[in-house]
């Protein structure tokens, strides 16, 4: 069954159509015949994607473009500053007998203020409920405010921005990385046939040369990933998972999520804002909107970023497996990760206040879920896996075991 999938993973790549163009406009893209597609999702039935039946709707949901959405949240953080400051210092012009007018006033009208208030709140929470989806994938219900067609039209604005801030580093597309990262994706792709949403996604390949240690995906499947990360990769198989899981992201439309999340904090945190720069001195109230923003950002933020790489990392296992790739390593690349920070060839990790689970979180999360995806992989009409499991053979060696093949594989330099 491998071998015939590779076939045709070969096959498809050879019928692939490759464009090459400028940085500005686009980089190296393939297209797919329909018709491969139909024969593998002919033969594939669907092993963990359940279609999900949505609720009855009167009206269509108010999708807000992207653009505006990235505009709107620094206006809304800026905009409530300076109106607090306004305020502020317009009460500060006003004599005692005026301030005492103003708040026997604002007393009277207190109910109209609170309902005012409580109208504000429940169209947020209605616009929330309304805009809740349950992605098929993961059953999970999230909050997403954008359509399929406006996370393309991101996508390509997102991708031309990258591609500009990357030009001294992309890498040649003659590079014998392009055509092994394609016959990988090209595995996973056509092994997921079954999902309509992995067939609508237009991928995009970008390989950049930086000292960062990165893959990551922009909205619209463009997919990034520097050759440094290769070094550390051991095996086809340990690649197949970091494509995956980046693959998983664009399926679960996690930008989208991460962006409307965000956008609607704003709108909670607007009238806090608001009132901090209108009640405190500016220095005080600069010093506390900062400390505000630090909280929300270490007690939801980066939880919320953590949660959805762990849900990437489960997906993305899911693909790896129906693509028949050893999906057991997967535990060893992260466990390498997190050998390698210890021994502070990679950079420290400092989960709490990071946007992605620590190494050997995310190794112990994988372990302990791999049960139900190698059952997957057999379901899936795989191959049988070799005997001898990559996790045993990476826990038996010793540190100084570890050190030496890290040294021979040119991970970490020899000082001696």
């Amino acid at each position: 069954m491998l071998a015939i999938s590779r076939s045709l993973c070969q096959k498809n790549l050879q019928q692939s159509h490759f464009v090459i163009c400028s940085v500005r406009t686009c980089h190296r893209t393939w297209t797919y015949k329909r018709s491969l597609i139909q024969d593998k999702t002919d033969h594939r039935k669907p092993q963990y994607l359940k279609l999900q039946k949505y609720g009855f709707r009167t009206t269509q949901n108010l999708h807000v473009p992207p653009l505006m959405a990235m505009l709107l949240r620094p206006i809304l953080r800026f905009g409530a500053l300076i109106m607090g400051r306004s305020m502020k210092k317009w009460w500060r012009r006003k004599s005692g007998t005026e301030k005492e007018e103003y708040k026997q006033w604002f007393r009277q009208k207190s109910n109209v203020f609170l309902g005012c208030f409580g109208l504000y709140s429940l169209i947020l929470t209605l616009y929330y409920i309304t805009h809740l989806k349950t992605d098929p994938l993961t059953q999970r219900s999230r909050f997403i405010i954008f359509n399929r067609e406006q996370e393309k039209k991101l996508g390509k604005m997102v991708l031309e921005a990258h591609l500009e801030l990357h030009k001294e580093d992309l890498v040649p597309h003659s590079h014998p990385a392009y055509r092994r990262l394609i016959r990988v994706i090209e595995q996973i792709r056509i092994a997921n046939g079954d999902l309509k949403s992995m067939r609508d996604t237009q991928w995009t390949l970008t390989v950049i040369s930086t000292p960062l240690t990165n893959s990551y995906i922009l909205p619209g499947g463009n997919i990034f990933i520097s050759l440094d990360i290769l070094k550390i990769i051991e095996n086809d198989d340990q690649l197949g998972i970091i494509l995956a899981h980046e693959m998983a992201h664009s399926l679960l439309s996690h930008s989208l999520e991460s962006l409307s999340d965000q956008l609607l904090w704003d709108f909670l945190i607007v009238i806090p804002i608001l009132l901090i720069w209108a009640l405190f001195p500016d220095m005080a109230a600069a010093i506390i909107h900062m400390i505000v923003e630090r909280i929300v950002n270490v007690m939801y933020n980066l939880p919320f970023s953590r949660v959805l790489e762990n849900e990437a990392d489960e997906v993305g296992l899911k693909l790896a497996a129906k693509a028949c790739i050893d999906i057991r390593e997967a535990v060893v690349f992260w466990a390498t990760m997190r050998i390698l920070t210890e021994m502070h060839t990679l950079p420290p990790e400092f989960p709490w206040i990071s946007t992605h689970p620590a190494h050997g979180d995310r190794e112990k999360n994988l372990n302990l879920i791999m049960t139900k995806a190698l059952e997957l992989r057999k379901n899936s009409g795989c191959p049988l896996l070799p005997a001898i499991d990559p996790r045993d053979k990476f826990y038996k060696r010793s540190s100084k075991e570890h050190e030496l093949y890290f040294k021979q594989r040119g991970i970490i330099e020899d000082k001696n």
